[in-house]
């Protein structure tokens, strides 16, 4: 039942909460391997695989305030969709990216570039561990995001001195579209520029050949998407009020759509990594 997967999935938070509070990798690490078996053992109605996936990005606080979201991602499991929320890992690592490429109005000394390097270093592999544990569950991709790969998909559109979310939004939705997701929702508080900039953008780029001209894979790709020509997209600004009837409307319409890539993407799946398990109950 849903409502006891959700009960045991707060227990979980609960735990890693206290095991962070604690400050100790270790104690950390068991709390995870524990939590990963219990999600493990959790019956699925569907394998994971054959769940229709969405991609939830945009305004780094809006995307993952309850309250912004309004019911957002319970009202798209209800129509038989899982969302998966751009991390806030994301925005530490385009940190990184900025301070290593120069964006940033200051020179570190040969002592700060030390710091931050071995910082980095510890933090990535500290990353690699925990996605590693949980993916044992069955629930999550193991790999790490590659901010570079996710800029790079960004870079014909939209300058990178341009720095914020904008160039994260189009990144990650070229990138995740058709391979890992059926769909992308864009949000962001009402009248933000940097949200207004990328929906301008995607609007424009969220097509057939713009997702194959950044794609690796051209031929996995080409047999996705060789009868459709705009990928499902939509952008929802919100100021903490429901969500009005136009946009509503327009979220069943993206559903009919991010349903139909889909089955599209079940005909002609992507190759997954190696190290990718996939999780069947029955």
């Amino acid at each position: 039942m849903p409502k006891n997967a959700l009960a045991s999935l707060d227990v979980i938070w609960e735990k890693i909460l206290n095991g962070l509070a604690k400050g100790d990798f270790k104690h950390l690490e068991g709390i995870l391997t524990e939590a990963a078996g219990t999600l493990a053992a959790i019956p699925l109605k569907y394998p994971v695989e054959h769940v229709p996936t969405l991609s939830l990005t945009g305004e780094i606080f809006v995307r993952r305030d309850a309250l912004s979201r309004q019911n957002l991602t319970e009202k798209l499991a209800e129509k038989g969709f899982a969302t998966i929320c751009s991390p806030v890992a994301e925005w530490v690592q385009y940190s990184e990216y900025l301070v290593e490429n120069g964006f940033i109005d200051r020179e570190l000394s040969l002592i700060e570039k030390l710091r931050f390097k071995i910082r980095k270093q510890f933090m990535a592999r500290y990353e690699r561990t925990l996605r590693s544990i949980l993916s044992r569950s069955g629930l999550i991709r193991s790999e790490v995001p590659d901010i570079r790969e996710i800029i790079d998909h960004a870079l014909p559109y939209i300058s990178p001195d341009l720095t914020g979310e904008a160039i994260l939004t189009i990144g990650s939705s070229l990138f995740e579209i058709a391979a890992h997701v059926c769909g992308v929702i864009a949000i962001g508080p009402f009248g933000c520029m940097p949200n207004r900039l990328s929906e301008s953008i995607l609007n424009e780029i969220m097509k057939r050949e713009d997702r194959l001209a950044a794609a690796s894979n051209h031929k996995k790709l080409r047999q996705t998407l060789d009868t459709l020509e705009e990928l499902p997209f939509l952008a929802i600004e919100s100021d903490g009020s429901p969500f009005p009837q136009l946009i509503n409307a327009k979220l069943e319409a993206f559903c009919l759509r991010a349903g139909r890539l889909h089955e599209k993407m079940m005909a002609s799946p992507l190759p997954l990594p190696t190290d990718q398990v996939r999780r069947v109950n029955t």
